[in-house]
């Protein structure tokens, strides 16, 4: 399967090699026809096994380059305009996606719940796809089940000192993710849990991996041995840069509540599309809850 990498090299061996002028729209017209299918391949795998349309997409478009290039005779050698132009086709990158995998909507009298819990697919290492989704979702599905007990609990509590039940709240709880950064290289994304009592509060839930080597990525992984430091620093000095908006506030000791003086070792925090470590803290961990959550790029 090509790739950018590919692409570059063969960018680097052949650029100088001659083709037909007409080869560049030839091509051109190729990538709009198979963006075209792919499109209403896309409209129509909601109602098939997802599966096996996607391995007819990829083979589809993959002959009709095939058939170009073989057309003019000139096999896989190519010129800059011709690698440029096979860079836009998109099923031509990762073909790992996160999806939602489960979907969840349950009303009591106690709460309402909507979740949607993600997914792994197209990996190269179906264990590592296999080891990441049963993580996901045992990790997910134990924290929401924590939460409905609390607002079992909640409901209970109010009845009891008075309140009545025509004057309850359903209290909510949601679950959705965003992805961080997918490449050949890195999976990043994260899950985050949102319940509302008396405000809301987020439990969070992130998850880095080395494609390359099918492993957590750490902290450690991304700014060497000294990445405590690193991290800490930048830290304190972004903190100090936003605490110049009178707006801002972070906690300093001042008022009683020690404010950040160290990542801990189980940090949490995510890659970001540029390739950099963001590292999190949650309402109340630096700062007061009007704060929100609180995220710092690191830079190597």
């Amino acid at each position: 399967m090509l790739n950018d990498e590919k692409i570059l090299n063969l960018k680097k061996g052949y650029k100088d090699v001659e083709i037909p002028e007409q080869l560049t729209q030839i091509v051109q017209d190729t990538i709009n026809r198979a963006e075209t299918e792919l499109l209403e391949e896309n409209i129509k795998k909601e109602k098939a096994q997802r599966g096996k349309k996607m391995k007819k997409q990829i083979g589809s478009i993959a002959a009709a380059i095939v058939i170009v290039i073989g057309a003019f005779g000139i096999g896989v050698n190519t010129n800059e305009a011709f690698a440029d132009s096979v860079s836009q086709i998109p099923v031509l990158s990762s073909l790992a996606k996160v999806f939602t995998i489960e979907q969840v909507h349950e009303e009591t009298d106690s709460y309402v719940a909507d979740m949607k819990i993600p997914g792994i697919e197209g990996l190269k290492d179906e264990k590592l796809q296999k080891r990441i989704n049963e993580l996901v979702h045992n990790q997910v599905t134990a924290a929401v089940d924590e939460t409905k007990v609390t607002m079992q609990d909640y409901k209970k509590a109010f009845l009891e000192t008075g309140g009545k039940e025509e004057d309850f709240m359903q209290q909510e709880i949601s679950v959705d993710y965003d992805v961080k950064c997918l490449s050949d290289k890195v999976l990043s994304f994260s899950v985050y849990k949102t319940e509302t009592l008396a405000s809301a509060y987020f439990d969070m839930f992130y998850y880095n991996y080395d494609l390359t080597t099918s492993q957590p990525l750490t902290l450690r992984d991304m700014l060497g041995s000294d990445y405590i430091e690193i991290a800490n620093k930048q830290i304190k000095e972004q903190i100090a840069e936003r605490a110049k908006n009178p707006d801002n506030m972070y906690w300093d000791g001042s008022d009683g509540i020690e404010g950040f003086t160290s990542i801990s070792d189980s940090q949490q925090f995510y890659v970001n599309k540029a390739g950099n470590p963001v590292i999190v803290f949650n309402k109340y961990e630096i700062a007061p809850g009007y704060m929100g959550i609180q995220e710092f790029e690191i830079t190597k």
